[in-house]
């Protein structure tokens, strides 16, 4: 079997979010959530954590992830794209199969990543390249153009939702690539990726102060 590794990022100057990754969601800080869930999935042999930050990095440690230290420069996304980012991540590491895990989506069950990694490993024989996380989405959909792009809202009737074409969208969950290809791409997923569902419930994204009091507000309900 591959050597499969869960990769986090985690930087001391968030922007939308101050000390993002640190902060606390229930009992534990948004990282130390992430990483008691990548280290109690059965199929991820290690769980590393990317920062600039001595505090992320301690934390890290205290938790049982492996720490490597990233430059400054891949760490200011005002200067460095996130393709960059990423490429400079992998050249920091040697593994088989790299999980891209991002703390901010907090709700992502231990047996989901293992169903991933497991479907990643398995469609590659049916020519997939890659896996990334999303959530199907039966909405009634306008486009940035003001135009409609899923129904006919002028129709002699109205399109229920459930009848609706799926559109998918990223939740920023899950990526999951060998690790030469995502050096090689610098990207979070391939030419040919599978659409790997998540369950809604699990579905989260802390990018706002607002998404952070959510989720907050959800964690006190489960």
């Amino acid at each position: 079997m591959p050597e499969v590794s869960a990769v986090i990022v985690a930087r001391a100057n968030s922007q939308r979010v101050e000390n993002k990754a640190l902060q606390v969601l229930n009992k534990h800080t948004l990282l130390a959530n992430k990483i008691l869930q990548l280290k109690d999935c059965e199929c991820i042999d290690r769980v590393i954590v990317g920062t600039d930050s001595d505090a992320i990095a301690a934390e890290a440690k205290e938790y049982g992830a492996e720490v490597v230290i990233r430059p400054d420069y891949y760490c200011d996304e005002s200067v460095a794209s996130a393709n960059e980012m990423i490429g400079n991540m992998m050249e920091l590491i040697e593994t088989d199969v790299v999980v891209w895990a991002h703390c901010t989506n907090p709700f992502i069950h231990p047996d989901t990543y293992d169903a991933a990694v497991q479907k990643f490993l398995s469609c590659e024989d049916e020519g997939y390249d890659s896996l990334l996380s999303v959530i199907e989405l039966k909405e009634h959909l306008w486009g940035p153009d003001k135009q409609v792009l899923n129904y006919n809202p002028y129709a002699e009737r109205h399109t229920l939702s459930k009848d609706l074409p799926s559109y998918y969208m990223q939740d920023g969950g899950i990526f999951i690539q060998r690790h030469a290809d995502m050096k090689a791409n610098s990207y979070f997923f391939g030419q040919k990726p599978y659409l790997f569902e998540v369950p809604k419930d699990q579905f989260c994204d802390i990018n706002t102060l607002d998404d952070l009091e959510h989720a907050i507000y959800r964690s006190k309900k489960k």
